[in-house]
C-alpha cells in the first residue's frame, strides 16, 4: 500500500453506454471554458492585435484536450480521482492540491461580472445586491437536485446550448463569411507574436484557453459520479435533504485486461474521445473564435481594448448601438448566462476537490490520524457544507479589495500547478496503468509538448513578477 493508502480492489468493467450518452462531462468543462479565458483575455488580445493570435488559443484548448482525456483514461481505470492516484505516488501532494483549490477559487470574482451585468439587464440595484444574488441562486440551484453532478449536467445542457444559440445571432449579425474564412487561415499561422504583447497575459490566454488550473483534474470527480468506468463501484455524491444518502468508497477498483474488459474499455475510450472531443475541443473552439471576433469587429474600429470585468457591459452597450435594445439585451443575457456557468461549476468543483480529499484522506493515506475528527462525516455532507461555506465566504469578500498580491500568487500557482501535475499524470498512465490501457505515442508527444509548456510558461511568468519587484 503506497503511502498507506488502501489497495485498490479488482471488479468487473461494466459495457459503456450508446455514444448518444457521452455528453455530460464535456458540457461540464464547456460551461467553464466560455467564462475563463474567453470573455476577457483573448476578446482583449485579439482586439488589440487581430486574429492572427488565433494559433496561440488553438494550441491552448488542444492541450487541454489531451489532459482531460489522460485525466479520464485514470479515472475510468481506477476509479479514484486524480489528487488521490497522485498521492499515491507522493504524499505531500494531497494537502498540496488543497492548498491550491483554497489559493485559485475562494475569490467571488465572477460573481462581481454577473452583479455588474444584472444591474445594466435590469437598470436598477446595486451590482453588489446582484452578484449576492447570483451566489445565493447558486445555493438554490445545487440543493435542488438529487445527486450534485446530475443536476449540474442538466442544468448545463440548457444553458449551454440557449448560450450558443444567442452567440450564434450575434454572430450573425456582426460578422461577414470573409471575417470567419481569414480567421481560420490565420489559426494555423504558428508563431506569429506581435510587437510589444505582454508575453505574460499571452502565456495566461493559453494557459486558460479552456479550464485551466485544478479544474481539468476535476474531471475525474465528474466522471466518477457519472459512474462511468471503475466510477461505477465508488457512489456518488448525494443531496442529504432531497435523497439517500449513497456509501462512497474511499478506495479504488481496477480490473483484468481480458478479451470483455478491454473490449469495454474500448468503447469508453471512444465515449470520452466524443465528450471531450466534440463538446469540449470543438465546440468550445468555436466559441472562443466568435467572442473574439465578434470584439475584433464591434471594438477595433473603435479603438477600444477592454481588460476588466466590465467588458460584457462595454460590449452589450456598442451592440445596442447597432442593434438597439434587442442587441443589447441579447449580449447581456449571454454573458450572464457565460459568467453563471463558469461560477457555479468553479464552486461546485472546488467543493467536490475539497471533499474528496478530506473525505479520503480520513478514511486512510498517511494523514488520517490528523483528520480522524472528521472520519465519520459523509462525503456529501462535506460536500454541501462546503457549497454554503464558500458562497457565504464569497459574499463577505464581495465589498472588499482583492489583494493584488494574493491574486498575482494565485494567476501564477493556476500555471503553476498544471506544469506539475500534467508530467504526473503522464507517469500515471504510462507506469501505474496495465499495458493495454496506456495511451498512445501520439498522445504522449502532445502530453510531454504540453507539459514542457506549462513549466516553461510557470518559469516565464515568475521571473516576469521578479523582475518587477526587483
Amino acid at each position: 500500500m503506497e503511502n498507506n493508502y488502501s489497495e485498490l480492489e479488482i471488479k468487473t468493467l461494466h459495457k459503456a453506454p450508446h455514444w448518444s450518452k457521452a455528453l455530460g462531462v464535456g458540457i461540464v468543462v464547456m460551461g467553464l471554458a466560455i467564462g475563463t479565458g474567453e470573455l476577457i483575455l483573448w476578446p482583449h488580445l485579439i482586439t488589440k492585435y487581430g486574429p492572427q493570435l488565433l494559433w496561440a488559443a488553438l494550441m491552448g484548448i488542444t492541450f487541454q484536450y489531451f489532459i482531460n482525456q489522460e485525466v479520464a483514461r485514470h479515472a475510468l481505470a481506477t476509479g479514484e480521482s486524480f489528487f488521490t492516484s497522485s498521492s499515491r505516488v507522493f504524499k505531500w501532494f494531497a494537502p498540496f492540491w488543497l492548498l491550491s483549490a483554497i489559493l485559485l477559487y475562494i475569490w467571488p470574482g465572477w460573481a462581481s461580472a454577473i452583479g455588474t451585468i444584472l444591474k445594466e439587464l435590469f437598470g436598477f440595484g446595486s451590482h453588489l445586491i446582484w452578484a449576492v444574488v447570483s451566489l445565493f441562486l447558486v445555493l438554490v440551484f445545487t440543493f435542488s437536485g438529487r445527486i450534485a453532478y446530475n443536476f449540474l449536467e442538466k442544468s448545463l445542457k440548457i444553458i449551454i446550448p440557449v448560450f450558443c444559440t444567442l452567440l450564434l445571432a450575434n454572430s450573425i449579425l456582426t460578422l461577414s463569411l470573409d471575417n470567419i474564412k481569414e480567421a481560420i487561415k490565420r489559426m494555423f499561422k504558428f508563431g506569429y507574436f506581435p510587437d510589444g504583447i505582454d508575453i505574460s497575459v499571452l502565456i495566461g490566454a493559453i494557459v486558460f484557453a479552456g479550464a485551466g488550473g485544478l479544474l481539468n483534474l476535476c474531471i475525474s470527480l465528474w466522471y466518477r459520479d457519472k459512474q462511468a468506468g471503475m466510477g461505477k463501484y465508488v457512489g456518488r455524491i448525494i443531496n442529504p435533504i432531497t435523497g439517500k444518502t449513497e456509501a462512497v468508497s474511499f478506495k479504488g477498483y481496477v480490473f483484468h485486461p481480458n478479451g470483455k474488459n478491454l473490449a469495454n474499455w474500448k468503447e469508453w475510450m471512444r465515449f470520452i474521445k466524443i465528450d471531450q472531443g466534440i463538446i469540449f475541443w470543438l465546440l468550445g473552439l468555436i466559441t472562443l473564435v466568435l467572442l473574439s471576433l465578434n470584439a475584433y469587429a464591434v471594438l477595433t474600429p473603435k479603438d477600444i481594448f477592454l481588460e476588466d470585468l466590465n467588458v460584457a457591459v462595454a460590449q452589450a452597450n456598442i451592440f445596442g448601438e447597432h442593434w438597439g435594445i434587442l442587441g443589447f439585451n441579447s449580449f447581456l443575457i449571454m454573458s450572464f448566462l457565460m459568467l453563471f456557468s463558469v461560477m457555479w461549476t468553479i464552486i461546485d468543483a472546488f467543493s467536490r476537490i475539497i471533499s474528496d480529499i478530506l473525505y479520503v484522506n480520513s478514511h486512510t493515506g498517511p494523514f488520517k490520524k490528523h483528520l480522524r475528527a472528521i472520519e465519520n462525516i459523509s462525503i456529501g455532507h462535506l460536500y454541501y457544507g462546503l457549497v454554503v461555506a464558500i458562497v457565504f465566504i464569497s459574499t463577505f469578500l464581495l465589498p472588499l479589495k482583492q489583494p493584488l498580491t494574493l491574486l498575482t500568487i494565485s494567476a501564477v500557482l493556476g500555471g503553476l500547478v498544471m506544469a506539475i501535475y500534467t508530467p504526473v499524470l503522464i507517469y500515471l498512465n504510462n507506469f501505474r496503468l496495465p499495458r493495454q490501457l496506456r495511451p498512445s505515442w501520439f498522445t504522449n508527444l502532445f502530453m510531454g509538448t504540453a507539459s514542457l509548456f506549462y513549466l516553461s510558461a510557470s518559469i516565464a511568468i515568475i521571473a516576469h513578477y521578479v523582475s518587477k519587484v526587483f
